[in-house]
């Protein structure tokens, strides 16, 4: 008669989601993952097959949340100023996802900027003052309102600085004036 299975996937996928909020992406290994779950590392390969396949199942889940910060989260009249506070926020309290997707990079550069320029394409799509500009100002608008952003995040994420909602939001604006009034 064959074991029933004590450990699924979702429960391996929910422990290493847990150890990686706590202390980073780092910290997960197949062994303190069993360790973790009181078990052998046979269920985390028999439901993942390897390591690299259950981090990007982490990165699956980090994207969702962070895509739930910017969408979600509607704080200004302004959807661009809405995207920065939201990723800021995701960097100031979901500091290890953060860390991992975008200071330790260890999900990749082409997947993390591919998955940005999504997420700002589709927060933005009916953004009229972009629409108003050419598209090589649209794209200078977005960098460099997406170096202000994660500048903020980053120095967020360190505890350097530390910023309310408001504040930000003013920050934002006043960048995103000085942006518009270059083009």
């Amino acid at each position: 008669m064959a074991r029933t299975k004590r450990i699924k996937a979702e429960q391996i996928l929910d422990k290493a989601y847990e150890i990686v909020l706590a202390d980073g992406l780092k910290a997960i290994t197949a062994r303190s993952l069993a360790k973790a779950l009181h078990c052998s590392t046979q269920p985390i390969y028999l439901e993942f097959g390897n390591m690299a396949n259950l981090k990007q199942a982490i990165l699956e889940q980090a994207k969702a949340r962070l895509v739930w910060y910017v969408s979600e989260e509607q704080r200004a009249d302004d959807a661009l100023v809405n995207l920065g506070i939201g990723f800021i926020r995701f960097a100031t309290i979901e500091p290890e996802l953060y860390r991992a997707l975008f200071i330790d990079n260890h999900f990749g550069k082409d997947e993390a900027q591919l998955f940005m320029r999504q997420l700002t394409q589709t927060n933005l799509q009916d953004y009229q003052p972009l629409k108003a500009v050419s598209e090589p100002e649209h794209e200078r608008i977005i960098n460099e309102a997406w170096i202000i952003i994660t500048g903020l995040a980053t120095l967020t994420n360190a505890q350097l600085v530390h910023y309310r909602d408001a504040e930000i939001d003013a920050i934002l604006k006043r960048m995103l004036k000085q942006c518009f009034l270059s083009s």
